[in-house]
């Protein structure tokens, strides 16, 4: 499914009057405390709430930027839109239309993605089995592209946190580009509950109880990570990929024009970035690539491999066979040398080449680190499905959400906007 969004869009698609009214709301919405941290009010509670509950944040300056998740208009996000299109349409519909009341507003398509989730439930029948992966995960993941994780009190970097909403394993954290995130759905309804269910414990529990065998992969993608794989993902001509940055907004900027799509202007000079609407990104960008990428290593097929069958397998996928000898070779260097030796004999671009290469042949991290024997091993349990949750629970979260809302959006008129509806 479609998680969070971030959408951006020149304020002068809206009305000016409007845009005036939203910039004297805007601070209602988002406040800052003395710490720092920015909260948002909520459109189910009336409390100042962190964004992960059920609230929006909206930015109004020369750009309206809204972000939000399904957790607005549904009350959770265990399930929700399956498309780009659905979800950027509920969100922005409901933001300006049914919460904000505004007359006009500018349509889902036309905005531009700043952020989105994309976001997978695996099934892995019991809690433990869970755990279990979740340790074969993270030991796998340290080194290279090791599994970031929460930080206990003692700063130990390498340790899992156990927070009362379980502990997340990242990928990437910190990056303002692309962000990988694994955690036990159950244990995270027990930390945020839909706010909706508050008075009911015992169908929140279970709620939870149904969901601790569920982990929840969300790969977060920023627009600064679309605009700099463009070419990779399709989105723009391969043979704009040799281009530095700027100049690649020069030629990029004229050819989105073609395909009918205003190219909006990064602010960041230093750092420029192409945009692209909900539309184009619907209709070019494939989440499911994008999402396998992330996270398909960590389901390979277990595959008796040895020597002759790895180089086979290189010289099927790289580009030039030169590249997938020169990957086998790093490879038996890491048996002789080790890990750290084999790494700092080549170039860095050339390990993350050789790495990329002989992970697409099955040589997992946790190979790669140890010169382990040729085995495609997986770090899973038997039996770990996709999931797709029941709609009887969550059918009845969504009733309960939308019985309260007419109420809570007519509170936020009166003590928040003090605007007649």
């Amino acid at each position: 499914m479609l998680d969070t969004l971030r959408l951006t869009i020149p304020a002068e698609y809206f009305a000016t009057e409007d845009v005036i009214w939203m910039q004297r709301q805007m601070h209602k919405l988002t406040k800052t405390d003395f710490t720092g941290s920015s909260t948002d009010w909520s459109i189910c509670t009336g409390l100042d709430l962190p964004s992960w509950a059920d609230s929006f944040s909206l930015t109004v300056g020369s750009r309206i930027t809204v972000e939000a998740s399904p957790k607005i208009y549904q009350g959770h996000n265990i399930d929700g839109p399956q498309t780009l299109r659905e979800a950027a349409h509920r969100i922005i519909d409901f933001v300006f239309g049914s919460v904000l009341r505004l007359a006009s507003w500018p349509s889902a398509a036309r905005w531009y993605v700043a952020r989105l989730d994309v976001t997978y439930s695996y099934d892995f029948v019991t809690r433990a089995a869970l755990e279990s992966w979740f340790d074969t995960v993270a030991g796998i993941q340290r080194g290279q592209r090791r599994a970031s994780v929460d930080v206990r009190a003692n700063d130990d970097p390498l340790a899992v946190h156990a927070a009362p909403s379980g502990r997340t394993l990242y990928q990437g954290l910190g990056s303002r580009l692309k962000v990988g995130k694994i955690y036990c759905k159950g244990a995270d309804l027990r930390a945020h509950p839909p706010r909706c269910l508050s008075a009911d414990k015992d169908f929140l529990d279970g709620l939870v109880e149904e969901f601790q065998p569920i982990a929840r992969f969300e790969c977060q993608l920023r627009a600064s990570w679309l605009s700099l794989q463009a070419c990779r993902l399709g989105l723009l001509p391969a043979h704009m990929s040799t281009d530095l940055m700027g100049l690649l907004l020069e030629n990029a900027f004229p050819y989105l024009e073609s395909r009918g799509m205003v190219p909006l202007k990064s602010r960041n000079a230093k750092k420029p970035i192409v945009y692209f609407t909900v539309a184009y990104l619907a209709d070019y960008l494939d989440l499911n690539a994008v999402w396998d990428s992330e996270f398909s290593h960590l389901f390979a097929r277990e595959v008796a491999m040895n020597d002759d069958t790895l180089i086979k397998e290189l010289l099927s996928i790289a580009p030039k066979s030169g590249q997938a000898r020169a990957a086998f070779e790093f490879y038996a260097m890491v048996r002789v040398l080790g890990f750290s030796a084999a790494r700092a004999a080549v170039s860095k671009s050339g390990f993350y080449r050789y790495r990329r290469l002989l992970g697409l042949a099955g040589v997992s991290d946790a190979m790669l680190q140890d010169g382990a024997p040729l085995i495609r091993s997986a770090p899973s349990v038997v039996n770990v499905r996709a999931f797709t949750p029941r709609r009887e629970r969550l059918d009845l979260v969504e009733q309960v959400h939308a019985h309260y809302l007419p109420a809570n959006i007519d509170r936020l008129h009166a003590e928040v906007f003090r605007r007649s509806a």
